[in-house]
């Protein structure tokens, strides 16, 4: 069968299909070589630790090769002739995908892509494959779907229909993002630093726990992060737990002495003192005017 042109068949873009996942598998290589070959399938090739080449066969003779380290990825169309390359120790997840019927909960995909910007760039890319970097969350999706595609079998039902939108999705902002005058991998481990942050701000971390989710030196990545994002990595921090207390604060009732807990502050002295420098008030006071605030608008409705 001729390959594609695009990143993905016609069909993907003025159809009613949706995707549906073909096979999928975890392998682990030291030293290998694979001929060239296609799938009638898209395939995602995803490389979780270690070090690889895919090289895509252009025709007339021509071979594009594209090295992959952990945390890199490549979209193949169907069709497009390819082969790996393995020369130390490389782990990858293998995704191929197909489209099938919209008969399920998932709208077709052409729908999906006319309400968000990214995804039809994807699904309109023109060349054969795509080449990203990934700050962990297209991995988390892909192990998210894997791992509901083991429970269920087969297509996996419902949850990971929208599990495999999801990974569509992840990787049309990823790419979105890449083509935003060529984004540097610099701002992949300032945006793996504020993912780490984010979903850790209730722990006790510190600058060395952030710079070890990125990969990165404690001083370089201060430096990177201050340079791009305007501040330092700490003061960042801080103003995100701060955030969060106002949430907690503004709608539940925890009580105000344990909400130092719930943002990662060991005293509750200094998260007094943290949260007046930020919101220019007490926790007792803001949580107060809050609410006032929302007796107000409630004797107004």
């Amino acid at each position: 069968m001729e390959a594609h042109k695009g990143l993905f068949h016609e069909a993907w873009k003025s159809g009613d299909g949706r995707p549906r996942v073909h096979a999928y598998y975890f392998k682990e290589w030291t030293v290998y070589r694979m001929d060239p070959h296609t799938h009638d399938s898209t395939e995602i090739m995803y490389v979780m630790a270690g070090e690889c080449l895919v090289a895509i066969d252009g025709g007339r003779g021509r071979e594009s090769v594209h090295p992959l380290r952990k945390g890199d990825f490549i979209v193949l169309n169907a069709n497009v002739p390819h082969r790996l390359q393995v020369d130390r120790a490389c782990r990858m997840l293998n995704v191929e995908f197909d489209l099938a019927a919209a008969d399920g909960v998932v709208p077709p995909l052409r729908r999906l892509a006319e309400e968000d910007a990214s995804l039809d760039a994807l699904l309109r890319s023109p060349g054969p494959s795509a080449t990203l970097t990934d700050p962990d969350e297209v991995l988390h999706a892909l192990k998210s779907l894997v791992l509901e595609l083991d429970l269920q079998g087969d297509d996996g039902g419902a949850l990971a229909q929208l599990l495999m939108a999801q990974v569509l999705f992840r990787i049309a902002r990823l790419l979105a993002e890449s083509r935003q005058a060529g984004i540097p991998q610099t701002d992949l481990y300032v945006k793996q630093a504020i993912a780490y942050m984010q979903e850790n701000y209730d722990r006790d971390i510190r600058l060395r726990d952030i710079a070890a989710a990125a990969n990165l030196h404690p001083s370089y990545l201060q430096r990177l992060f201050k340079r791009q994002v305007g501040e330092p990595v700490t003061a960042y921090l801080t103003a995100h737990r701060m955030e969060r207390a106002k949430m907690l604060l503004s709608h539940t009732d925890i009580p105000i002495a344990d909400i130092c807990e719930y943002v990662g502050v060991a005293s509750r002295s200094y998260f007094h003192a943290l949260f007046k420098k930020h919101a220019g008030m007490t926790p007792a006071e803001y949580r107060s005017a809050q609410d006032r605030h929302r007796w107000n608008i409630n004797e107004k409705l």
